[in-house]
């Protein structure tokens, strides 16, 4: 039997892992003498270069005698060798996940990808996940799961998706992080997204996962399922003490690993691609060791193709196969459909288990995959197994349903105990209406006793609550370490926890810990709001400020004086015994004046009669008399848009101004407060507040101290401290 050659086209970096799994591979053959002699010839890209990889493709074929070919790890690529190999009848053979739905005749995808996307929509189902966030940064990878949920029975899943932009994955975790608090929807639309499908390749997955722990999605609630199938190879370290589940399908078959167990050593070939990865690329993160798994199955079904038609046809004296030149059409490879067809339809079991998966329908063959766990225990555990080929397609281990458990479900004989003190402050904890009727925790209600309630749920406590005896928040009553209320019930082992609006301060947190707070505030002043203010005689001038009104009348004064200069300066305005109410018109008596006697011209703008008139159109009153110059023309008319801007405004304002109250608030900040004596004022008797202005050695502060500690103002608590603030 001759030699065959295998080609592969590589980057030297990215594609290194795929090399050396090609490599692994044919010494594994060689050294098991079982397939013939299987040479390969690889050829190097320094980066993305299109024409380079035709012309080196084209080389191997006529130099080299290459029959087939691996794809790289690059898409486009791999496409653009595809269309060559169709070309020429060539096999190809590719190992990664290039996202399209469609592909060549000579094309063969080792790469599982229909039985993947078919584990994760029966996993949803399995395990009842109806809200669902997808993670993903190429679209074409959203597009592709599509399809399958379009199925009815698939129709109750509800999903949120995100996208990881321009590589930012800290804006991903922090919109993961806003969908899981409702905050662009409806609280009655919102349910908990903390299921999360990671559509991510590993490197992007350990991107997005490092952004998750910096935004606390790293945790006890969180489920990640992670399609790039590499969990067992990831680095999980920075999360796997962290409570948060994380969940992958795993095509390694095991049953190929115990079969050939005195021939392969998995372990040993992870190391090797793992160590020839990690010289090449200074340990990126992004290393796929399923790619390499494909390799090594791909190098494996051309092997036993090769060796099948081998011994039927001759394949050493074929035809040498050409590309396409100017002077002549391309040479197609004389046995390639013949291998092709070996390829498609074999019976082979291989590393990542049955190849029958090859044909025209995936989906038939015996294929399945183990589904790994890295949960509460940090290790990573196989769980169960998926395979379409059974009606039950997920079949979880018995040990492994108690870790798929939101919590671990233990009786509450098992569960820890706590008493739980509180007091009764409106609305974090208040007594239900029939309290009388019920008894224990049932009487309670408010925030802190949901909050309580949520928190046993995920972390598994019983717990007993009572309303403190005291009635008080807690405090150091003599400087000894005597302390009262919560504060000193925790302290004397009357019970375990307090859940209340207790304030946290330095004296308390150093005798007691403190979570969290779930809310933050200062200090703050409770007084009641004045009556409203009655307007008033001259609440008509409010709309405008004393600025304005002091502006226009300075504008009416120089407009009046304007008027009457311009009036009396130009000849226009002079007329022949003219009168105001005859609109201009001759006076009758004109017509039988002696000839000899003197002709008198009046002039209706005298300094009155101009004051009124520009008194009278700034209220729109109007006048029987107007300009006839054009210079007293265009200073009216300036004057009338001036009033027509003022009235508006101040019209708009005036509603405005009467009818919403503006009552005086006598006390704005805590100097005012400290500088009166009129109002009364005071604090909880032996709470945080009071203990703040005790303490203080601001003077302000100070001098409020000395007024409350002399005066009957401290209050048992809220309601009867806003009882006497209303009186």
């Amino acid at each position: 039997m001759g030699k065959a050659a295998k080609g592969a086209i590589l980057r030297e970096k990215e594609d290194s892992h795929i090399e050396a799994a090609l490599r692994y591979t044919v010494e594994w053959l060689k050294q098991r003498g079982v397939y013939g002699d299987i040479d390969f010839v690889i050829e190097y890209l320094d980066d993305v270069n299109h024409y380079a990889l035709l012309k080196k493709a084209c080389k191997l074929m006529e130099r080299d005698k290459v029959i087939a070919f691996i794809g790289g790890s690059h898409a486009l690529l791999n496409a653009q060798l595809e269309r060559l190999t169709d070309q020429l009848d060539m096999p190809l053979l590719t190992t990664i996940d290039d996202l399209k739905t469609t592909h060549g005749a000579t094309k063969i995808d080792f790469f599982p990808r229909a039985q993947l996307f078919e584990a994760v929509v029966d996993l949803f189902r399995h395990w009842k996940w109806n809200r669902i966030t997808i993670v993903y940064e190429d679209s074409a990878k959203i597009n592709r799961l599509m399809p399958l949920l379009e199925n009815d029975v698939y129709s109750g899943i509800r999903f949120q998706v995100v996208r990881v932009q321009n590589g930012n994955y800290r804006r991903a975790a922090k919109e993961v992080k806003e969908l899981e608090e409702c905050r662009f929807m409806h609280k009655k639309d919102c349910s908990e997204f903390h299921r999360l499908l990671l559509d991510l390749n590993p490197q992007q997955t350990h991107k997005f996962l490092l952004a998750g722990l910096r935004m606390g999605l790293i945790e006890l609630k969180h489920w990640f399922l992670m399609t790039s199938m590499e969990l067992g190879t990831m680095d999980m370290e920075l999360f796997s003490d962290n409570h948060a589940r994380f969940i992958s399908p795993y095509p390694v078959d095991n049953n190929f690993l115990i079969e050939n167990r005195d021939t392969f050593n998995f372990t040993h070939f992870q190391t090797h691609v793992r160590e020839k990865w990690n010289s090449m690329t200074e340990g990126s993160t992004n290393l796929r060791m399923m790619e390499a798994v494909f390799t090594f199955d791909a190098v494996k079904t051309f092997a036993t193709a090769y060796s099948d038609v081998s011994s039927l046809i001759t394949l050493d004296d074929t035809p040498q196969t050409t590309c396409k030149k100017p002077n002549s059409a391309p040479r197609k490879f004389q046995h390639g459909k013949t291998l092709l067809s070996s390829i498609t339809k074999n019976n082979l079991r291989g590393l990542s288990g049955d190849l029958r998966r090859l044909n025209g329908n995936p989906l038939k063959s015996n294929f399945s995959m183990r589904i790994q766990l890295l949960g509460y225990s940090g290790k990573l555990d196989d769980i169960g197994f998926w395979e379409p080929a059974t009606d039950v397609h997920v079949n979880m281990s018995g040990d492994s349903r108690a870790q798929l458990q939101r919590n671990v479900q233990v009786s509450d004989e098992l569960k820890p105990h706590f008493r739980v003190t509180t007091i009764m402050e409106r609305p974090y904890i208040m007594l239900k209406k029939n309290h009388y009727e019920l008894d224990a925790n049932s009487k309670f209600e408010g925030f802190c006793i949901d909050l309580l309630t949520e928190l046993s749920k995920d972390l598994g406590f019983t717990f007993t609550i009572h309303a403190v005896k005291d009635g008080k928040y807690g405090n150091d009553v003599y400087g000894n370490g005597t302390w009262d209320g919560m504060i000193g019930e925790i302290l004397r082992g009357e019970t375990e926890m307090a859940v209340a609006p207790l304030t946290v301060n330095f004296r308390r947190s150093e005798v007691v810990d403190f979570t969290k707070p779930f809310l933050s505030l200062g200090i703050s002043i409770l007084y009641k709001v004045p009556d409203d203010q009655q307007p008033d005689l001259f609440s008509f001038l409010n709309p405008l400020s004393w600025h304005v009104w002091l502006a226009i009348l300075t504008a009416i004064v120089c407009v009046t004086l304007s008027m009457y200069l311009v009036a009396r300066l130009t000849p226009y305005e002079w007329n022949l015994n003219f009168s105001c109410c005859t609109a201009h018109a001759p006076h009758p008596a004109a017509a039988i004046s002696p000839v000899d006697s003197p002709i008198e011209l009046s002039n209706n703008y005298s300094f009155w009669n101009t004051l009124w008139y520009v008194t009278s159109t700034m209220l729109k009153g109007g006048c029987d008399f107007g300009p006839r110059a054009v210079s007293t023309r265009l200073l009216g008319g300036t004057w009338w848009v001036f009033t027509l801007v003022i009235i508006s405004a101040y019209t708009a304002n005036l509603a405005a101004v009467l009818t919403v109250s503006r009552p005086y608030i006598p006390i704005k900040n805590l100097d005012d407060l400290a500088n009166q004596t009129t109002i009364s004022y005071g604090t909880i008797r032996g709470g945080s507040t009071m203990q703040f202005f005790k303490e203080s050695k601001i003077g302000s502060h100070e001098k409020m101290w000395n007024y409350m500690k002399n005066k009957d103002v401290f209050v048992k608590d809220n309601s009867q401290g806003v009882e006497r603030a209303l009186t």
